[in-house]
């Protein structure tokens, strides 16, 4: 496929019509689906002819399906592999029938950035695809077979890359752990792959037909945090014009995924306690005790036995949610992993990745973890102007290392050609390291809402974006 009919593809998507509805409205019919079935991306589809272009009549998009970057659809029809477009989070898989392409299937993502269980969703979609667009079934419809298919998208096990022994390890106890209805405690630095580890031991269950539910305990105030978990009843509190389920509620015969716990106020444990020990819980403002049966899987970047020492955290508490502990690796721990990675992130990269830059990506330390990787290649992809990505075109707090090196426990002044961003950065991380690992302490003595600290803190790429969002 030439550039150019790449670019009149693109020219398709922004035109004035939402949708094409030419030569077949099953198309919108598999749109509608897909958008149904997977609800956290709008989709487009395209149809390949025999020779690979992408004809611009046969292009059919979801209402509002934004404009992408050309060179990354042309990469990954060379490739014939999926890739995630940047800038507007877009998924572009090749749809493939006997090695042959015969169509792309593009996925937008609506509310975050991809993960790995939601990519394989939309791979899945894609091979199906390719049998319904191949040349032996020249009318796309509807077949059951990617209905059929779509019932365990959602309950996949999630894929984690890496090949290190350490990561061999967590995988071969979550194997042993998933299985059984035991509560469980992965303890780890932000930006491990935690709520990944959570959604592999849900998907490898017998709970895996019911709701995986994620919460972050550290990113809503103890009102908030209790309404989420428990839902309220209507007229409970100013603002609650209607009754509300809540995420245990919710996650009825699944799992509910309890990240951040160390964060949660003392008041707060002791009402998760009592659903833990009891199977019931009360709505925020009910009379009524309400029973459901859920498997609870925890994540802490804090170390919990410090902090029951210290008084911040139930004991009992403790107890019930470490039946089983496991330790998500850090980046730096595990760095054979890193070209794995990078690759996984954007196809065709270690290559163009010279050897100054490979070297700095060695000797970096990652304090963001996998998180901050995945922004650094995003960065090095956007930012390198020709066909090497060069020492220059990584972020600066990686190629100016060395320099960065002023850290928390560095007392001297730092060198007068630090960057003012970097100085602020440093000291951020050194009030949350005194702090504990306490957001809501380290924001108040730095002076700002919890909510810029967060925002800070993703910027840096140690949290993502859902945790940035109060």
């Amino acid at each position: 496929m030439g550039s150019t009919s790449a670019l009149t593809l693109i020219r398709k998507l922004n035109e004035e019509i939402p949708y094409s509805v030419k030569k077949g409205e099953e198309f919108i019919e598999t749109l509608q689906f897909l958008n149904r079935e997977l609800s956290f991306a709008s989709f487009a589809i395209a149809r390949a002819t025999l020779s690979g272009e992408l004809p611009q009549d046969q292009y059919f998009a979801s209402k509002g399906f934004p404009v992408f970057d050309p060179k990354t659809l042309e990469q990954a029809l060379k490739l014939k592999q999926s890739i995630v477009e940047p800038l507007n989070q877009i998924f572009i898989v090749p749809c493939i029938f006997e090695n042959q392409l015969v169509g792309v299937l593009f996925a937008r993502h609506l509310q975050d950035r991809w993960n790995q269980s939601e990519q394989f969703m939309v791979e899945l979609a894609a091979t199906e695809m390719g049998r319904i667009l191949g040349p032996a079934q020249p009318g796309l419809t509807l077949n059951p077979n990617l209905r059929n298919k779509s019932k365990n998208f959602k309950n996949s096990a999630p894929q984690i890359i890496g090949d290190s022994e350490k990561l061999k390890q967590i995988l071969l106890m979550i194997d042993r752990v998933a299985p059984t209805t035991a509560s469980v405690l992965i303890l780890g630095e932000s930006g491990t792959g935690k709520e990944l580890i959570a959604r592999r031991i849900h998907a490898l269950s017998e709970r895996k037909e019911a709701p995986f539910v994620a919460i972050n305990c550290g990113a809503l105030t103890e009102t908030l945090l209790e309404s989420e978990l428990f839902g309220h009843e209507k007229g409970s509190f100013t603002g609650a014009s209607a009754t509300k389920k809540g995420l245990v509620e919710i996650a009825n015969g699944g799992t509910l995924f309890l990240d951040e716990i160390g964060e949660m106020a003392l008041s707060l444990q002791a009402k998760l306690l009592r659903f833990l020990q009891e199977g019931e819980f009360f709505r925020v403002g009910g009379k009524e005790p309400m029973n459901v049966s859920v498997r609870i899987v925890s994540a802490t970047n804090r170390d919990l036995d410090a902090e029951v020492k210290a008084g911040r955290f139930r004991e009992d508490l403790f107890y019930r949610l470490n039946t089983i502990s496991m330790k998500s690796p850090a980046l730096r721990e595990r760095k054979e992993d890193l070209a794995i990675l990078i690759e996984h992130f954007a196809p065709g990269t270690v290559q163009l990745l010279s050897r100054e830059a490979i070297e700095a990506l060695k000797s970096y330390s990652w304090p963001g973890n996998i998180r901050e990787l995945q922004n650094a290649v995003e960065r090095m992809r956007i930012m390198s102007a020709g066909s090497k990505i060069e020492l220059g075109d990584l972020p600066a707090n990686i190629r100016n290392q060395n320099q960065s090196k002023f850290d928390t426990q560095m007392t001297g002044a730092p060198p007068v050609e630090m960057p003012l961003e970097e100085l602020e950065r440093i000291h951020i991380l050194r009030c949350l390291d005194h702090h504990e690992g306490n957001k809501t302490r380290a924001a108040q003595s730095l002076g700002i809402t919890i909510k810029t600290l967060y925002n800070k803190l993703h910027r840096y790429g140690i949290l993502d974006k859902s945790e940035s969002t109060l």
